[in-house]
Parts: C-alpha cells; sequence; structure tokens
C-alpha cells in the first residue's frame, strides 16, 4: 500500500470569531491546520488554538499576497486552501483522504473542488454559481496569481484532475454582510485595473485556447474595460446561465454582481483622474443639446460641477 501524504489546511482569517468554529471543526482530520491571521481584534486567534491550529501572523495587502506568503509556511507538501466562511463536506473529506493514500497522486498538481454558493439563506444553482470549480487542493510548490481579487492557481490542464466532493461556501448570509465585502472587492478590482493598464500584458494564444482557468484569467483582465459590462454581466448570469431557475435570488445576485462590475469600473476612472461613465455620458448629452439650440440651460453649470468633484 502506498504511503500515505500528509496534508496541511491552510485558512486565511481575519475578525472571524463568530464562524471559525464551523470552518475548522469540519477541517479537524487534517495533518495540519495552519491559520494565517492579518492581526484580529476579536477572539480569532484564541479560538484557533483552542481548535487545535497553529497561528501565524502577517499584515494583509490583498488576499493573493497573504496565501502565497503563507503557502511556503505550510509543513506538508500538500495544501488544501479553505476560506474562514467555508466547509469541507463529508463527502470531500472521504475523497481527499483516499486520493492522499492512492498511487497517482503525483501525477498530478492540484484539484479543482466545485463550491455552491450561499446566498440570503439558500445554496444556488445556477447563474454560473455551481460548481464554481477552483483549484484549492495543491502541491506547496504552487503559487496564486498575482491580482488584487480574485486570484487563482493556474496550472497546464494535464497537471489538474477535479474532485466531487464540495466545499460548502457561506459566502454571503445577508445584504449586510455582502455589503460589506462590497467596498473593498470593489476598491481590490481598481487597483488592479489600474497596474493591468500601466503594464504590457501578452496573451498565450495557444495556451488561452486549450486550457480554460488561463481563459477565464485573461478575460478576467479585459473584461472591467469593455463598454456596457454591467448589462453583459446581469445577460450572462440570468438569462444564458439560467440564474433565473433560482427565483428572486438568482434575480438579486444578478442584479447585485452587475452593480458590483459599474462600481469596480466607476473607482478605476477616478483613479485614472476622468469622469465616471455616466456623468461623463449626460455631460455630453447637455452639451449637444447646447450645441442645437444655441443656448445653454441651467443645468450644465451643475454637470460640471459634479463631474468635476473629488471622492472624499
Amino acid at each position: 500500500m502506498e504511503k500515505k501524504s500528509k496534508l496541511t489546511i491552510l485558512v486565511p482569517a481575519y475578525n472571524v470569531a463568530k464562524i471559525l468554529k464551523r470552518c475548522l471543526k469540519s477541517a479537524d482530520w487534517a495533518d495540519e491546520i495552519l491559520v494565517v491571521d492579518s492581526f484580529s481584534q476579536d477572539g480569532t486567534v484564541a479560538i484557533a488554538r483552542e481548535m487545535g491550529a497553529r497561528v501565524i501572523r502577517h499584515e494583509y495587502i490583498y488576499s493573493a499576497k497573504q496565501k502565497n506568503w503563507a503557502i511556503p509556511q505550510a509543513k506538508n507538501k500538500w495544501i488544501l486552501l479553505l476560506d474562514s466562511d467555508e466547509v469541507i463536506t463529508a463527502s470531500l473529506r472521504e475523497e481527499i483522504v483516499k486520493l492522499l493514500a492512492s498511487k497517482d497522486l503525483d501525477n498530478y498538481d492540484g484539484f479543482g473542488i466545485p463550491r455552491p454558493h450561499y446566498f440570503l439563506g439558500r445554496f444556488l444553482r445556477w447563474g454560473g454559481r455551481y460548481p464554481l470549480y477552483n483549484i484549492r487542493l495543491f502541491k506547496k510548490s504552487c503559487r496564486y496569481e498575482d491580482r488584487d481579487v480574485h486570484a487563482h492557481i493556474i496550472l497546464p490542464k494535464n497537471k489538474v484532475k477535479n474532485l466531487t466532493g464540495d466545499i460548502l461556501h457561506y459566502s454571503d448570509p445577508t445584504l449586510s454582510h455582502f455589503f460589506e465585502k462590497f467596498n473593498r472587492y470593489t476598491t481590490y478590482q481598481a487597483n488592479y485595473m489600474m497596474k493591468f493598464a500601466e503594464r504590457k500584458n501578452k496573451i498565450e494564444w495557444k495556451k488561452f485556447f486549450t486550457y480554460y482557468i488561463y481563459t477565464k484569467s485573461v478575460i478576467k483582465d479585459y473584461w472591467y474595460f469593455l463598454p456596457l459590462t454591467p448589462v453583459l454581466r446581469f445577460i450572462y448570469m440570468y438569462l444564458f446561465r439560467f440564474g433565473f431557475l433560482d427565483g428572486r435570488h438568482g434575480f438579486l445576485i444578478a442584479v447585485l454582481y452587475s452593480f458590483q462590475d459599474y462600481v469596480s469600473k466607476t473607482k478605476y476612472l477616478e483613479l485614472r483622474g476622468r469622469k465616471p461613465a455616466f456623468r461623463f455620458l449626460m455631460q455630453n448629452f447637455v452639451k449637444s443639446l447646447v450645441a442645437r439650440n444655441g443656448r445653454q440651460p441651467k443645468i450644465i453649470d451643475r454637470l460640471e460641477i459634479i463631474g468635476n468633484e473629488k471622492i472624499r
């Protein structure tokens, strides 16, 4: 029988004392639980140690940097990345335990794991929210792509295998929780857009057409620069990916994600010192009326003031 490979479950955490026990309880079968804490102010660290985890602390800049710093600190060759709002199902645990003892484990560098998205009291199944495969089980040598938000591990297709067991993602239990993350995530996205716009970017076309994870990564890079992305996002999620089958939940998440795209792009435009898209269009519309009528409506003065206001 093959010798069982050892596993570290890595959990990034910050002020998650209320939900951390649920997460760590589902991970208590691992050889090591490693919690990387971003200097929490609540009882996160105490709970992690109480649950048998090893705790390391590091200043948080953004998710990918935090994870890439923490990965080399793990004691074992294989790592399962688990966010603090996630839970490992019994079926996934059994699948991974068998995998760690299998003879062909080292034929792969990473394993994709499906995650149902919990939104306002239910798990979504449509709208592109499931299965949402991400490489979460991987070799210690792997690293996340350097993105400010929504970074993934990218590996060659022949080095990745998808598993069937789920990680339950309790992402958005309430609207308040959703909007707590909303401002932070849109700021991260705007910052990444600035970085992307300022550097030289080259697409590996062969890889683009043969490996879907790389394809998704490239699409994410360019998506926010396209016109009408909020509208396209809604159409994609609600119609093309059958989000309407999730009822009002499917409609609401499509609207919120579309709005998130709009705010991300607007923050980027403001970082660039340009007027947000809607204000810019409205000003041009009013100016066109002026040119046609030969007189200046009073509203144009107000629009010029609004358009030149800076974010406080």
